[in-house]
């Protein structure tokens, strides 16, 4: 099997650590479909192509589980149950318990108060003049989950759901992708984060028993009645932490990643204001109306190619198999570089660069199968990919008709900021103001 790029003894570890889409993006370009990558301590089996898309899709469904990835988290977290970290019927029995909470028919349904938030959110942070892209996009999209999975209900303390997404931050980091050291979850910043994120969440259980809510949490404490199997305390703990965590590094990064590219291109931008002002001429406009207006779709679509938060899936081979014609052992850990193709020139033109055309007619390059995969696939690919895609096409929507603004910095290409995904980097800051 090919070996990937490294130095001796470090392995991959420094690149991994830096860029790992641009490690992967070059690894796969000059090896192929299937290679090892080393890093430090820790050695993995990458598939990639259209090949390892239609595998995680077909022969793959049986040969690779989740656990091997999730586990740590998991056993930390004390949900031995987490959806994610699950495969086989009972993954399945949890996502037939959550499927419509998830869906584009929750923010349509909430469109108004979706936009209330939205709007709330960005007059806020305009107020005091340009200001940091990233921590603003992952508080308005954590204030949009809790609103569409509580079906309204008043969010916590802004620096209560802090707390929860930085102790998910740092947990993230050190148990899943090895960036931190574990010991990292000894030291007393986590600690507090962690702390003060446990108590939020045995307040709005205890709460949510006494005054049963709506939506997710209602189906959390349905799912604890009527599967107690699949339900610990811990599990139930886990399941009130979604809506705090769901969609910030993943949907907040790509609304950051759209402010960026949409406020630096006085072209784009135009092409979008004059598509989208008549979609608000009766309200806030659905999701099929945002949906079919080709440009706004289209830029969604390429931010979601370009800068893909979730770029891969990490599984475990649960038994032999081969791929590419290389064996992969039971057990080895495996990355599925599902968005390879992403910036494969085979399938995209000028790969590197922002073109919101490659989704329109005559060109839908997207429309060639198995290469554009933002959402993973198999059977956990995103529950929330409806979700996220309705909350992104209403967001960008929302930014369109009501500001204008440019970016302030930096001058020039952003640099790559993983935190714990692709995100925009903590430079890139914006100004915005009323239209």
């Amino acid at each position: 099997m090919p070996k990937g790029p490294g130095w001796p003894m470090l392995g991959a570890a420094w690149p991994l650590l830096r860029d790992p889409l641009a490690y992967l993006r070059d690894a796969y370009a000059s090896l192929g479909p299937i290679f090892e990558v080393g890093a430090a301590h820790r050695s993995f089996v990458v598939l990639a192509g259209k090949q390892a898309n239609r595998f995680i899709a077909g022969a793959g469904r049986g040969a690779l589980r989740s656990d091997g990835f999730w586990g740590r988290f998991a056993a930390h977290r004390q949900c031995p149950h987490l959806m994610i970290a699950m495969d086989g019927p009972d993954h399945l029995a949890l996502r037939k318990l959550y499927k419509d909470d998830l869906t584009r028919a929750v923010v349509d349904a909430r469109r108004e108060d979706v936009a209330a938030v939205t709007l709330e959110q960005l007059d806020h942070a305009a107020d005091g003049g340009d200001f940091g892209v990233l921590d603003v996009v992952r508080r308005l999209v954590s204030r949009q989950v809790h609103d569409l999975l509580s079906h309204g209900a008043p969010p916590p303390p802004d620096e209560a759901t802090e707390a929860v997404r930085e102790s998910f931050r740092w947990e993230t980091n050190a148990l899943l992708l090895g960036k931190w050291p574990e010991l990292a979850l000894r030291l007393p910043q986590y600690r507090r984060h962690a702390q003060r994120s446990e108590a939020l969440l045995e307040e709005l259980v205890a709460s949510a028993r006494e005054d049963p809510p709506a939506g997710w949490f209602a189906h959390t404490l349905q799912g604890a009645e009527t599967m107690p199997e699949l339900f610990t305390e811990g599990d139930i703990r886990g399941g009130f932490l979604l809506p705090f965590v769901a969609g910030v590094d993943t949907v907040g990064a790509t609304l950051g990643f759209l402010l960026h590219e949409v406020l630096g291109d006085p072209e784009l931008l135009a092409r979008l204001v004059a598509a989208v002002d008549p979609l608000f001429e009766d309200g806030v406009p659905t999701y099929s109306a945002l949906k079919g207006t080709p440009v706004l779709h289209a830029t969604v679509r390429e931010a979601l190619r370009l800068y893909p938060a979730a770029f891969g899936v990490y599984r475990r081979a649960g038994s032999t198999f081969r791929f590419a014609d290389h064996e992969v052992a039971e057990g080895r850990d495996v990355l599925v570089f599902t968005t390879s193709t992403h910036t494969d020139p085979q399938y995209f033109a000028d790969p590197l660069r922002f073109d919101v055309d490659r989704f329109l007619p005559p060109r839908e390059e997207h429309k060639q199968s198995a290469v554009f995969a933002p959402f993973g696939g198999g059977p956990h690919v995103c529950l929330g990919a409806g979700m996220g895609m309705a909350q992104l096409l209403l967001g960008l929507a929302l930014v369109v008709r009501h500001f204008e603004g440019e970016v302030v910095a930096p001058d020039g290409p952003l640099r790559p900021f993983y935190d714990p995904s692709l995100s925009p980097p903590p430079e890139l800051r914006i100004r915005l103001s009323r239209r």
